[in-house]
């Protein structure tokens, strides 16, 4: 059976193509999905748990140094017996860097001779092999600017009189990465009696075994003394390879909290506390990941329908042109239980066929699709075994799902009837419309409330406590809102393509009357052969709505998405970028001159300087004012053209000629009644004139309390220009900055290297430091973006959003021409006879495109509608959810940037393709095959 079912899948080698191709682009994508789900979360996992190079960490239960070094001994011996354990090791610590102040001393931290720590520290000069009294400096630092290999430090360790004199001789200069400055707990600042500076914390590395051992042993045998500055832990580290997965992160939890009781047995025999670090990270991870692969599978719904779809039409047509077939082996015995194992065991060949296919280019295409579509994966795709035994199993279960009603049809076929010659097989029953009904139903209120951007949790917020009854209600409404977030506009479209058969029918006359000018008389006849088969109609009407509605809607949610996350990092830096002073103020002055030197470089457009403060109104209101050179912030900062009320050039002209001119917060301008020619005291000293407006009116948009207590407070800012601070330097103080806009193309991050090279006391900030998911982080004076696990999922998810569209216009396109294909197979006779009556290869062809085309072209004109209300009420929604000034200033908005026209446009032509490929194919006629077709018509 398993011979034969495969020498008829190579003789019937063009219907199972299709079928084949789809489910291997089902498996693909599933297999994509879960590839990316599984790379993204290992990464994840990793930047999750970065900050967190220790996972147990163990310290006297007394704190300080309460415990003999012996206790520390047998501690770490036993510790590293417990299975999962890869090592265990002491680190000591001095923290007196604060006394005496006219010294500075700074830190100590010790480490063992074997330490895994020597990895992460870099020689820079010197050596970092350590005896006893030796120590090494980290780089950067103060004291490594004054103490260089060879010159030695004294310390006097305790206090009370009771004192342990050490000498420490410098022989090397090392740089700590992450990890090291994570374990030692190194500080990335400098402090002193007077403030700090943007150097990193002095701190000298010395040996646990030959230096710090015997300070731990003459502390301990101090009776009746304790200096809590100097300490000793234990760092514990797991086996995390084998530990932890990202796949299966609750294992890695049970497994953690398995080792993490044993080790703290150890610890509490031998006096310490243990505390695990991995168990909370952990839990966060958890929630994480699954949120991801729940998104991840919701989005799949429509590529793995269309598999299916393509899978049952094919399918039915197969075994409708196997007629004849199918009754030879019955009348050689064949029962139909055979018959039904037979089709199901052609149907596993297939799903093995297209699952191995789909799980190879999963894994080789994935990433290419990703960096062709702007994302990125940061070292390549990842495969667990899992998911590749689950995409197989996947395929095989979807390939079995299509075919099994097909294959029962099929099997029970009364042998009489099957032995006739292929019929075409009309199926003019009409869909049942009790289910259309109701999806209509549900799927048009949610359409409404994108419409009219109404959000049940943003209702609530401001309703909730005031009636108990409404807020029942509410929380009802809210539920049923939130479950039809993904699938109400699904449902619409279902619904919509069930009822409007009639709709069709009418779009597709109207379509083949003005289409006649092309193929004439004949475009009639395809429209009165389309409706032959009303179920199929329907299904492929709806089949090109899902597809191309759920890619107008992802695409256009990403892009909408990827266009609030720009602005809103323009806003918070202020421009491209910013250069700001690391500690203190930079002074006005000399941010005008930078500004000016900036301006000169190739690679810059604008640079300007601003100056931040806060000014008195009255006793009850402040402002904050942004004061700014009127002649260069427009050509360096970030600003859109309606925040300005008025003309905007007429504006910075009347700032730069008046000096005493204020624009004015629109919100505190409409709360306090403030008219644009009015005038406003600064500090109750000085008066402004205002000439205009900025900013959105949130006056009224207070914040709300539950049970109705609000309250207004200022929130946006006011612009004034710069001379006049420096005309009234006694009224202001505050933060003077330089705002950078980057020329076209260029890099952010090697224009603030550059710029951080021009100006080692300074600090820039890109836009990049803002993006979600990171923020600015200063490692040794130096301002750097770190991705952090919630960005990576985030940017991953989008990724595979991305991806989710391709396949899914591929499998539209494939769906639609299988659809396509086996009904012109299926009539096969009918378009020969109407070819041997005289019928043109164009006439032929332009019966065929018409049959189809108008369909097509109705269900895209239902999912452009419905796509495009769904990204507008997306953005509605998630406006209203973040009130905050900046997302009133710059609120999501529906954009199709050129990537994103340039990928739906693409899914168009795909579907189009589908249509006209088919059409093409079945249009040409072999004669010698035509005169085959006749006789035995």
């Amino acid at each position: 059976m398993l011979s034969y079912a495969f020498k008829r899948i190579i003789r019937s080698w063009k219907l199972y193509a299709s079928l084949i191709l789809g489910m291997m682009l089902a498996a693909t994508f599933f297999g994509g999905i879960n590839v990316g789900a599984d790379t993204i979360g290992k990464q994840a996992l990793d930047a999750q748990l970065a900050n967190t190079p220790v996972d147990i960490s163990l310290s006297p239960v007394s704190g300080g140094i309460s415990v003999p070094r012996t206790s520390f001994d047998n501690v770490v011996q036993r510790v590293q017996g417990v299975s999962g354990v890869v090592s265990a090791e002491p680190v000591g610590s001095v923290t007196e860097q604060f006394y005496p102040y006219n010294g500075s001393i700074p830190y100590i931290k010790a480490i063992q001779d074997n330490s895994v720590l020597f990895q992460h520290l870099a020689l820079v000069s010197g050596r970092k092999t350590l005896h006893a009294n030796e120590s090494v400096i980290n780089a950067g630092s103060q004291y490594a600017q004054n103490y260089k290999p060879g010159e030695t430090v004294k310390y006097s360790l305790g206090q009370s009189g009771r004192k342990y004199n050490v000498t420490l001789t410098v022989v090397g200069e090392v740089q700590l990465d992450t990890t090291a400055v994570n374990t030692l707990g190194v500080s990335p600042y400098y402090y002193t009696p007077s403030g700090s500076s943007s150097l990193p914390a002095s701190t000298f590395i010395t040996s646990w075994d030959q230096t710090f051992a015997p300070i731990v042993d003459w502390f301990y045998s101090q009776t009746g003394f304790k200096d809590y500055s100097i300490m000793a832990t234990v760092n514990v580290y797991l086996d995390r390879a084998k530990l932890l997965s990202a796949f299966n992160v609750e294992s890695s939890i049970t497994q953690v909290q398995q080792i993490d009781a044993q080790v703290s047995n150890i610890a509490a025999l031998n006096g310490f506390n243990s505390n695990s670090n991995l168990f909370y990270p952990l839990q966060q991870f958890s929630s994480s990941i699954f949120a991801l692969r729940l998104e991840f599978t919701i989005f799949s719904i429509p590529v793995f329908f269309v598999a299916w779809f393509v899978g049952r039409t094919v399918s039915q047509a197969s075994f409708n042109l196997r007629r004849r077939e199918i009754g030879l082996l019955m009348t050689k015995g064949f029962s139909q239980t055979q018959l039904f194992r037979h089709f199901l065991v052609e149907a596993l060949l297939v799903g093995l066929i297209g699952g191995g296919l789909g799980l190879a280019a999963a894994v080789l295409l994935n990433p290419y699709f990703v960096q062709i579509l702007s994302g990125s994966y940061q070292s390549g795709a990842f495969l667990s075994q899992d998911t590749a035994v689950a995409t197989i199993i996947f395929t095989l279960a979807l390939t079995v799902l299509a075919i099994y009603s097909p294959a029962r049809a099929a099997a029970t076929m009364d042998p009489a009837k099957a032995l006739r010659e292929y019929v075409y097989l009309e199926d003019t029953r009409p869909s049942k419309k009790r289910g259309a009904i109701i999806a209509f139903s549900l799927g048009l209120y949610k359409i409404i409330l994108l419409l009219l951007g109404v959000n049940f949790q943003n209702i609530g917020r401001y309703l909730f406590g005031v009636n108990f009854l409404l807020a029942i209600v509410l929380i009802i409404m809210a539920v049923l809102d939130y479950g039809l977030n993904i699938i109400g506009p699904f449902l619409f479209l279902y619904g919509a393509t069930q009822l409007s058969t009639g709709l069709a029918i009418r779009f597709h006359k109207a379509f083949a009357s003005i289409s006649k000018r092309l193929v004439g008389d004949i475009a009639s006849l395809a429209s009165k052969s389309v409706f032959r088969n009303p179920r199929r109609v329907t299904a492929l009407v709806f089949l090109v709505a899902l597809i191309a509605g759920y890619s107008i809607w992802v695409i256009g949610d990403l892009a909408s998405q990827q266009d609030y996350s720009i602005r809103q990092a323009e806003i918070q830096v202020g421009s491209d970028l910013r250069v700001s002073q690391q500690f203190g103020n930079l002074n006005i002055s000399y941010a005008t001159l930078v500004a000016s030197q900036l301006r000169g470089w190739s690679n810059i457009t604008g640079a300007t300087p601003e100056f931040d403060t806060i000014v008195s109104l009255s006793s009850r209101l402040s402002l904050q004012v942004k004061a700014i050179d009127p002649t260069t912030w427009r050509q360096g900062a970030y600003y859109e053209a309606d925040w300005f009320t008025g003309n905007i050039d007429t504006v910075f002209q009347n700032l730069k000629d008046n000096s005493q001119a204020i624009v004015l917060d629109r919100g505190v301008a409409s709360y306090y009644n403030i008219l644009q020619g009015g005038t406003v005291s600064v500090n109750q000293t000085v008066s402004l004139t205002v000439i205009s407006f900025f900013g959105p009116d949130y006056s009224q948009q207070s914040s709300g309390q539950p049970f109705g207590f609000s309250y207004f407070q200022p929130e946006g800012w006011s612009f004034i220009p710069s001379s006049f601070v420096t005309q009234n330097p006694k009224l202001f103080s505050g933060t003077s900055l330089v705002l950078v806009k980057a020329g076209l193309g260029v890099s952010f991050a090697d224009l603030a290297s550059s710029i951080r090279r021009a100006y080692p006391s300074l600090v820039v900030s890109t836009t990049q430091d803002y993006t979600p998911g990171t923020g600015p982080v200063v490692s040794n004076g130096v301002q750097a973006s770190v991705q952090s696990a919630g960005a990576v999922i985030s940017n991953g998810t989008q990724n595979v959003l991305r991806l989710g569209t391709v396949f899914a216009g591929l499998a539209a396109s494939i769906g639609v021409g299988a659809v396509a294909y086996t009904g012109f197979k299926e009539r096969e006779k009918e378009t020969t006879m109407l070819a041997v009556r005289g019928l043109s290869y164009k006439q032929m062809l332009g019966l065929l495109v018409t049959e189809v085309l108008p369909l097509v072209i109705f269900a895209l004109i239902l999912a452009t509608a419905v796509g495009l209300i769904t990204v507008r009420g997306d953005s509605l929604a998630q406006n209203s959810l973040t009130p905050n000034y900046s997302s009133l200033l710059a609120p999501r908005r529906v954009v199709f940037p050129l990537w994103a026209s340039e990928n739906i446009l693409a899914i168009i032509g795909l579907l189009f393709l589908g249509v006209f490929l088919p059409a093409i194919t079945a249009a040409r006629k072999d004669l010698s095959k035509m005169s085959r077709t006749v006789r035995f018509a």
